[in-house]
């Protein structure tokens, strides 16, 4: 059986022909236009199924590489302000030392403590820089400045509004890095180490002693051991008074019903009634009673009530048990807690508290201005002494902000060699991307060429083949 071809046919093949020479011509310019061989999975579907992967790869680098300015920039910018704050400290040192000079006068150490408090405020400024609309030294906290200086009662302290949390990013992969350091292991960098307490000038210890661990209040303190009135256990007839009162404490009492006096720790015998009468123990302490006549039981002890505060009073610490090892007071300044005990407590004043090792930059510069202020009235070889014992407390201030500062710095070059890192990796993906998806321009100019000369004799021989007689193409 012969197969019959007619004119249809052959038109039909002819046209075919022409338009597969056609669509492989525009694919061969497409790809010498574009400069990739791949444009769509049906190009090459093995290669497609890397190229997909490898663009995913390139574009994450991409990102790593921006995270890598990104980050160099704001450590540059961190770093710069603790550069700033070294300097302050440094300042600070050699202030100090000039104050410590035995020659200067009260005027002339006025003058440095005048220079501090301007150092004092350069380095709030420092601690609250920003790079854009957010902090530097806040932590990942951002809705207020992350230091606030705290003044009360003639007291000052430096509250830290941020946390510790940090920004991180990452800048390679498998690699991230904080884009900040929390302000407060900074600028209130602390080692803490003993708490002593010390007479102030003109003062009697009151016998108070620190307790070995758990307080958090930092740098100098003031404790005010003051009288708080007596206990329900004094006798009936015995009131507080209204005069001076130095003596705290367990109190031993003794009525005479015969000589009509009453004595107070062993004191001196006062005759009574009496109203705000003065009572003075055997030790010298002295306390006001108002005393009505003799109670049913003529002997025995009553307690007289202390008062503790380290910000003026502001809060206070109520002791009436002194067999309790341990009295809470916490300042209202800056919520922090010193814990004392209280056990050996017999008469009011007040105390110096040192808190060793943790004079962090902004609580260096307070005690330094308020030591130089002299508000306590400390004789001019105190002060000078103090001032000397400063300089150590200076100098570790100032290393932890150069600690901080070494650590941003050595952040910050890292990240030039992360970045060379990843634009590496991005090159090598980039040139196996090339090789399977860009377009071998002189092999594609060859091919066009000989598609061209095909695809121009299948016109010309679809030409002479098919008529374009109707009779003919109906058979």
């Amino acid at each position: 059986m012969s197969i019959r071809i007619t004119q249809g046919t052959m038109f039909s093949r002819a046209v075919a022909d022409v338009q597969r020479g056609l669509q492989r011509t525009s694919l061969l310019q497409q790809q010498i236009a574009t400069g990739r061989r791949v444009l769509r999975p049906s190009d090459d579907p093995v290669a497609m199924l890397q190229i997909t992967p490898l663009r995913g790869d390139i574009a994450r680098l991409e990102q790593l590489r921006d995270n890598t300015f990104l980050a160099r920039e704001t450590l540059d910018t961190t770093a710069s302000s603790l550069e700033d704050a070294s300097e302050v400290m440094q300042r600070a040192r050699e202030l100090t030392m000039q104050a410590s000079n035995g020659t200067l006068s009260q005027s002339d150490r006025a003058s440095i403590a005048a220079e501090l408090d301007q150092l004092l405020g350069q380095m709030l400024g420092v601690a609250n820089s920003k790079r854009g609309d957010r902090y530097l030294f806040g932590g990942t906290a951002d809705d207020g400045q992350p230091f606030e200086l705290v003044q009360r009662n003639g007291r000052s302290t430096v509250a830290y509004r941020g946390n510790r949390e940090t920004l991180g990013i990452d800048v390679a992969p498998g690699v991230k890095t904080n884009l900040n350091i929390p302000g407060n292991m900074v600028f209130q960098a602390r080692d803490r180490g003993a708490t002593t307490l010390t007479p102030l000038p003109n003062t009697t210890a009151t016998g108070a002693q620190p307790v070995v661990g758990g307080s958090n209040a930092i740098g100098f303190q003031r404790l005010d051991v003051t009288w708080g009135g007596l206990t329900a256990d004094r006798p009936p007839t015995v009131t507080a008074g209204n005069g001076a009162t130095t003596a705290l404490g367990p109190l031993s009492y003794a009525f005479d019903t015969v000589a009509g006096t009453l004595s107070v720790g062993g004191g001196a015998p006062v005759p009574i009634p009496v109203s705000n009468g003065t009572f003075t123990t055997a030790d010298g302490r002295t306390i006001s009673l108002t005393v009505t006549g003799a109670p049913p039981t003529t002997s025995g002890s009553f307690t007289s009530v202390a008062r503790l505060s380290t910000d003026g009073g502001e809060s206070v610490a109520i002791v009436d048990d002194f067999t309790q090892p341990t009295a809470t007071v916490v300042s209202a300044l800056d919520g922090l807690t010193l814990y004392v005990d209280p056990r050996g407590i017999t008469r009011t004043g007040a105390e110096e508290v040192k808190h060793e090792g943790t004079f962090d930059a902004f609580t260096t510069l307070i005690s330094l201005r308020d030591l130089l202020r002299n508000d306590n009235g400390l004789p001019d070889a105190d002060v000078q002494s103090r001032l000397s014992g400063m300089l150590s407390e200076v100098a570790g201030a100032l290393d932890a902000v150069l600690d901080g500062t070494r650590e941003v710095g050595f952040r910050s070059a890292s990240m030039e060699a992360l970045r060379n890192r990843v634009e590496d990796l991005s090159s090598s993906r980039q040139d196996t991307l090339s090789r399977l998806e860009d377009t071998d321009i002189t092999e594609a100019i060859l091919r066009l060429q000989q598609q061209d000369i095909s695809y121009q004799a299948a016109l010309q021989i679809s030409a002479r083949v098919v008529q374009t007689n109707l009779t003919g193409f109906l058979r």
